[in-house]
């Protein structure tokens, strides 16, 4: 299973890099400094996920994220940041990210949610969840997270793609639909689990601990 990280700081990627060893035994991760270096590498080999810190001297903030999405829209990206500021965490979401880790977490608060990624799950900070959960102004209810039951087989894949950041055009291209029709599952798909745009359906399955195989 091969990891990327992208990261400007060496001492970080080496912490990380022993870290990551610890996910599975088969994990390779290989190290990129840049945001260009990091999509040549996408080029050459497949990767199963890919650790991003918004932080890239040359790059820093949402441009790097943006910057790789358009040289890499497929790969699932997970956001690296010492910021945890909800509006950002958005923003990340928004623009495809299937996870955002804050660089504060604890060895073990990583590797669980590098996990649970893995597995994929869409993984944001708990302060997050808890946010939105208090802006519902109620708990989570048993007939809420069982709305993502009720997506048909089609709609699970549509889903997977798109908590994995993936726009429409690239969805239709995997599945070999038109992206109309595309268009018109992501409709279903929202209206079914109660949200209304890719933000809120990314939290709503973050929240329910939902897993799109």
């Amino acid at each position: 299973m091969n990891l990327l990280l992208i990261d400007d700081h060496a001492l970080f990627r080496e912490g990380l890099r022993a870290l990551l060893g610890n996910i599975s035994p088969d994990v390779m991760v290989f190290e990129s400094a840049s945001v260009e270096g990091a999509i040549d590498e996408c080029n050459l080999t497949p990767f199963r996920m890919v650790l991003l810190d918004l932080g890239l001297s040359q790059s820093g903030g949402m441009a790097t994220l943006e910057q790789f999405r358009a040289g890499v829209p497929a790969t699932p990206v997970v956001v690296l940041s010492g910021e945890r500021d909800a509006a950002l965490i958005r923003n990340a979401i928004e623009c495809g990210a299937v996870g955002y880790i804050p660089k504060s977490h604890t060895a073990e608060q990583m590797i669980a949610a590098l996990r649970f990624v893995l597995s994929g799950g869409v993984y944001l900070p708990p302060e997050v969840l808890e946010a939105e959960r208090a802006a519902a102004g109620q708990p989570v209810s048993t007939m809420e997270r069982e709305r993502f039951q009720l997506l048909s087989p089609r709609q699970q894949q549509v889903a997977r793609l798109l908590l994995q950041g993936q726009a429409n055009k690239a969805i239709a291209r995997e599945l070999e639909l038109s992206e109309g029709t595309v268009k018109a599952h992501v409709s279903a798909i929202y209206q079914i689990i109660g949200a209304r745009n890719r933000v809120e359906a990314v939290t709503l399955a973050a929240r329910h601990g939902f897993i799109v195989m």
